[in-house]
């Protein structure tokens, strides 16, 4: 084995990424990530010294805090639900998913910008389309979306979590939808991709997409004869319950540590959920260059933003529609908690970081900067 017994994504790229930067070409975003989370928590990033007067001593190092790092992102996870607890409504709320062809994949990686732009646009301008009918809902509902490009074996497969309010914003006041999803799926899917297809063959007319020209001009017809999945889960109980459970896809990153079960010189082991097979646990052994090239199709576009909100939870409607809909729905108004990192980790791991394991003193804490302990 190559590392310690809880392998981690930075053990295969500390072993196996010069190798595969020989052989593939890398943008300045994916060897961006990669040199991040090589250095995450080590000396280079520098960190503090926890003592206590009983002899303790620990040394934390900092953390690279980029978006695609497994060990980064439950503190920005914590920060970003309780934000959101603070803007929602306390209605039902439900969860779709939109997915386009796998046909699009490649058109897809060579333009991940504006692709997953317009995978936005399209997906939220569907609900709102089709909820402004009034034979659905005639209303607009709150939406937020957030940005996934990965499957479970990590391939590559676009696609939109999307949390929908259970109703809506009207002139004449909130509109509450049907108990099950109130838009018909499959005219969502058929709507989906209409519009996707549409704003796809408008990018590439005014040259905002790169592409082979005669290869293009046959992937829209392909993709449209596909039958495209578009589907919604059962309605969540609480509104807090919703955003707690979709923090889980808002800083997640394409793997996980708790997923990778072994680690050689030469390949990767880990277990993922096959869906096809009744949710059942399978394991997965790619060799470290096979995983590596996977892990690196998922590190999205420098600035780009994946989570994003519409309706009534955009930003732009906060003060007008949304604060109407709170008086409509009596969502009573919740204070934004401010955390230390400390009360976040106690919170959430029972774990009091600050004081002494060993004797139960207070510990005191001295920064040191990158290259190691003072």
């Amino acid at each position: 084995m190559l590392t310690r017994p809880h392998v981690e994504v930075q053990d295969i790229l500390a072993h196996s990424f010069e190798s595969f930067r020989a052989r593939h070409s890398l943008d300045k975003d994916q060897y961006k990530a990669v040199n991040a989370i090589l250095h995450c928590r080590t000396a280079a990033l520098g960190g503090h010294k926890d003592s206590c007067s009983c002899g303790f001593s620990r040394i934390s190092y900092n953390s690279c805090r980029c978006r695609c790092c497994p060990k980064c992102g439950a503190m920005k996870r914590e920060s970003w639900i309780e934000g959101r607890l603070c803007s929602i409504l306390d209605v039902r709320h439900f969860h779709a998913v939109f997915t386009v062809a796998e046909e699009l994949n490649k058109l897809a990686l060579a333009n991940k910008k504006i692709f997953f732009a317009l995978l936005f646009k399209a997906a939220s301008e569907t609900v709102k389309a089709l909820s402004a009918d009034k034979k659905h809902l005639g209303a607009l509902p709150g939406m937020t979306a957030v940005l996934h490009t990965w499957g479970k074996t990590l391939v590559f497969h676009p696609h939109i979590h999307m949390i929908i309010t259970g109703g809506g914003y009207s002139e004449m006041g909130w509109v509450a939808g049907k108990e099950k999803f109130f838009l018909p799926v499959r005219a969502m899917s058929k709507k989906f991709r209409g519009l996707f297809i549409s704003s796809l063959r408008k990018a590439f007319t005014a040259g905002e997409i790169v592409f082979e020209e005669e290869e293009f001009d046959t992937l829209p017809d392909k993709a449209m004869g596909k039958k495209w999945v578009v589907y919604c889960k059962k309605p969540f109980k609480g509104s807090e319950g919703v955003y707690r459970y979709l923090g889980s896809y808002t800083h997640r990153t394409a793997i996980t540590n708790s997923r990778l079960i072994a680690v050689t010189e030469v390949e990767t082991t880990f277990r993922y959920k096959d869906y096809k097979d009744k949710s059942r646990q399978k394991s997965m052994t790619l060799d470290n260059e096979e995983f590596i090239r996977r892990f690196l199709l998922h590190v999205p576009p420098s600035g780009f933003t994946r989570i994003r909100h519409y309706g009534i939870y955009a930003s732009a409607s906060k003060k007008t529609k949304l604060a109407k809909c709170r008086r409509w729905t009596k969502t009573k108004k919740r204070v934004l908690k401010k955390e230390t990192l400390q009360e976040t980790v106690l919170r959430l791991y029972k774990v009091n970081i600050s004081v002494c394991p060993e004797c139960g003193g207070l510990l005191s804490s001295s920064i040191f900067m990158p290259g190691g302990p003072p």
